[in-house]
């Protein structure tokens, strides 16, 4: 089987979210898919297997779960068929947990349709739980299976310090820590992403997580178009509109191996 390990929302190699790409001949085990994610020890595996032309099963995996939405393992995926695999058609749709998805190719890079993920008010229980993983809460919200958090500025983002524990205990796939951005005026809003109970402890660039981010910050700058910048050690930029019910992402990505797996 032929794998490729693609840096996902980056312009150059060793940044941005790193994804193993992994083109399926013929199905494996489940247990055997999340042994090699295990192997891999990327924050995401992704599993392709092609339908029809242009069409493909795509599934995603962390080191320990396998999730329901990945954003940089499917830019990485549509990359891999792009730049490796001689596909031609300019539109893909990938069969996903999350139904159908579709990644699209252009000058810019490529954009990535998805569902957008709403928002919602945290229960009390939950409101508490966060309150003693952060200390204090500017504003609280429930995002799809994640939960949300605004800091006071985008200092607060890049010097907060994680209790892993606590944040595995909540009742979620992961943290999204956020605040408006203050550094760089062609960028609307920073965050971090912290998913311990899915074997993550933080995400480089999540992509799913800006499903959540861009209706959260667009009322505030009343607009559809935003930039988000996720403030991991590696980094990345995610462009992010809203359209209808969907989130458009766009980025860019960078092979930086390839193999076989035995």
């Amino acid at each position: 089987m032929n794998y490729f390990v693609v840096d996902a929302f980056a312009t150059s190699k060793f940044t941005g979210n790193p994804a193993a790409v992994c083109l399926l001949d013929t199905e494996l085990p489940d247990g055997e898919l999340q042994m090699l994610a295990a192997e891999f020890n990327l924050s995401e595996t992704a599993y392709l297997q092609r339908l029809e032309e242009g069409y493909y099963r795509l599934r995603w995996f962390t080191p320990t779960i396998e999730v329901n939405l990945c954003g940089h393992a499917t830019l990485a995926a549509a990359h891999v068929l792009w730049a490796h695999c001689e596909v031609a058609v300019n539109s893909l749709r990938f069969k996903t947990r999350s139904g159908d998805l579709t990644a699209n190719r252009g000058i810019d890079g490529v954009s990535l349709e998805f569902p957008l993920t709403p928002i919602s008010s945290v229960s009390s229980a939950e409101n508490t739980a966060l309150h003693d993983v952060t200390g204090g809460i500017a504003a609280a919200r429930r995002a799809g299976e994640d939960l949300l958090i605004e800091l006071a500025d985008e200092a607060a983002v890049q010097s907060f310090i994680p209790n892993l524990s606590l944040i595995a205990a909540l009742p979620a796939r992961g943290l999204i820590v956020t605040a408006m951005a203050s550094r760089e005026p062609r960028v609307d809003f920073v965050s971090r992403f912290f998913g311990p109970a899915a074997g993550i402890n933080e995400d480089p660039v999540t992509g799913s997580a800006h499903c959540a981010l861009a209706p959260y910050w667009a009322p505030r700058f009343g607009r559809n178009e935003l930039k988000g910048r996720q403030l991991s050690a590696r980094g990345g930029d995610v462009g992010v509109v809203i359209a209808g019910d969907k989130a458009i992402l766009s980025g860019r990505a960078v092979t930086v191996m390839a193999g076989e797996i035995y």
